[in-house]
């Protein structure tokens, strides 16, 4: 047996590197496709960002912290005094109009964790922990044993975890197998001479009946002008953000004092204040 699996993540609403990862996937004869969460947001892509993995038949898909927060806007957890939190309702809010009912009903039931079977190897795949989608335990400067955590089940021989943007093989302690294909649609490089490198993350890992062949961490190179035209074109809250992180990789979605301006430059707090309403009394 062979496989070539093309390991997905952090789309972040980002059609256009989506796409690109995709067509490069193909192009290097990718077998399977498993995609660990963070589809949506900031960027404009919905049903479209699916689409694209059902086209090549992809077999396992994840929620990601980022879906977590989306379904909890929309059960009503919104604080319209905190400038975060209305920077990301108004965006999920922007994004409910954009996916068809029967897209939400799916996605609200995927889980954010699974395990796999390939070959000789069981495979763990998660987002960020097994357990929990978010927060900072398996960033690359994280003791060992957080990254052990991903072998909580019994018997797995590799786990797969998305959630940093940052590409990275490693081991657990017991000598398992690590990986991390970076992020699609948002990739991430905290030292300087590395962050001007913006192209979308993926791997390709080779599994054959011995065990593991390859990880082929990638970048494919995209077209960041059509990426903002699009999101242009879609009308997407907070474009001038969207841009800068296409364009420099920075992120404002902690920034209080840059996202408080927006907010009431745009009236994004009172748009999200009425959501609030609305989604009290649907009436």
């Amino acid at each position: 047996m062979s496989e070539r699996i093309a390991l997905l993540a952090d789309v972040h609403g980002n059609a256009t590197a989506l796409e690109a990862v995709l067509a490069d996937a193909k192009a290097h004869h990718a077998t399977r496709y498993w995609f660990l969460g963070d589809m949506i947001l900031p960027g404009p892509g919905a049903d479209n960002l699916y689409d694209m993995l059902a086209d090549v038949g992809t077999d396992v898909i994840l929620n990601g912290n980022w879906e977590e927060a989306f379904f909890a806007a929309l059960a009503g957890a919104i604080y319209p005094n905190d400038p975060s939190d209305v920077y990301f309702v108004r965006l999920s809010e922007y994004l409910q109009t954009r996916l068809s009912p029967a897209l939400l009903a799916t996605m609200k039931k995927r889980p954010v964790a699974t395990v796999q079977k390939i070959g000789p190897l069981t495979i763990g795949l998660s987002h960020n922990l097994p357990h929990h989608a978010g927060g900072n335990a398996l960033y690359p400067d994280q003791p060992q044993d957080h990254y052990d955590h991903l072998f909580d089940a019994p018997h797995l021989d590799v786990a797969i975890f998305a959630h940093i943007h940052q590409q990275l093989l490693r081991y657990s302690s017991q000598g398992q197998l690590i990986i991390n294909p970076g992020a699609v649609g948002q990739a991430f490089d905290p030292w300087a001479s590395l962050s001007t490198d913006h192209r979308a993350q993926y791997a390709l890992l080779d599994i054959a009946a011995n065990g593991v062949n390859q990880v082929d961490m990638r970048r494919v190179p995209y077209d960041v002008d059509k990426e903002l035209a699009v999101a242009k074109a879609a009308d997407l809250p907070y474009f001038e953000l969207y841009e800068k992180l296409r364009r420099t990789g920075k992120t404002y979605t902690h920034n209080d004092p840059v996202l408080a301006k927006i907010n009431a430059a745009h009236g994004y707090r009172q748009d999200v204040i009425e959501f609030s309403h609305h989604l009290d009394d649907p009436q």
